[in-house]
């Protein structure tokens, strides 16, 4: 009787038992694209945007590194820390690749960026951001120093690209190559505009970063 009983017993928990789900893995979420210009969050608030996409991290202006906490990209997503504050620009470790899909163009743009080949004196070149759209100009001369308030700054390019508040760090093209981020200028007037980049080069080889291209 005793082992009848334990029988039956068994036999009805393992009939009200519910059945196993089997997980439904979520779907994939596709990485969200960032191109040469694209706005990015800071945690001084400034209003920042992404330079030429190196592999695996951002450059950015250094106005963009103050405070503390993530760089984030659209929609609000973390990106990754600032790792590196040098002279011109800082840099963010994208902590995770497959969430970001670095692109080798500039937004507004479909030519893609193929390489970092340096323009020659009298080339034309062009920059776009937000504040002042796409606009071209000619690269004047190289190797130039200036000097600003919190000092001075060498191995810039001078080009005659008019400036705007708010376009510093805007990615600088020659045709797919990329030249440099311009870090400032002159308005226009009776002689024209004056600006200066620092080119993408001498940042390449500085930090041992791989220009990301298509």
């Amino acid at each position: 009787m005793k082992t009848l009983l334990l029988t039956l017993l068994l036999t009805a928990a393992t009939a009200g038992a519910p059945a196993t789900a089997t997980a439904t893995p979520p779907p994939a979420t596709a990485p969200v694209p960032l191109e040469a210009g694209t706005p990015l969050g800071s945690p001084s608030h400034a209003r920042c945007a992404n330079g030429f996409n190196v592999r695996g991290h951002l450059l950015i202006a250094v106005r963009c590194a103050d405070g503390t906490g993530p760089i984030t990209g659209p929609g609000g997503g973390q990106v990754g820390p600032v790792v590196r504050v040098r002279d011109t620009y800082a840099v963010v470790k994208v902590q995770d690749p497959a969430k970001w899909n670095q692109l080798p163009r500039l937004v507004g743009s479909p030519t893609p960026i193929t390489g970092s080949t340096e323009a020659a004196v009298g080339a034309a070149v062009c920059a776009a951001s937000r504040t002042s759209g796409w606009r071209c100009g000619t690269l004047q001369a190289k190797n130039q120093t200036v000097h600003h308030g919190t000092g001075v700054i060498t191995g810039l390019t001078r080009t005659n690209l008019c400036v705007q508040p708010g376009d510093d760090w805007v990615p600088v093209v020659s045709g797919s190559q990329a030249q440099g981020h311009l870090l400032g200028g002159l308005g226009g007037g009776p002689g024209g505009c004056t600006s200066f980049f620092q080119p993408i080069n001498r940042i390449l080889r500085a930090e041992a970063f791989t220009l990301v291209t298509g």
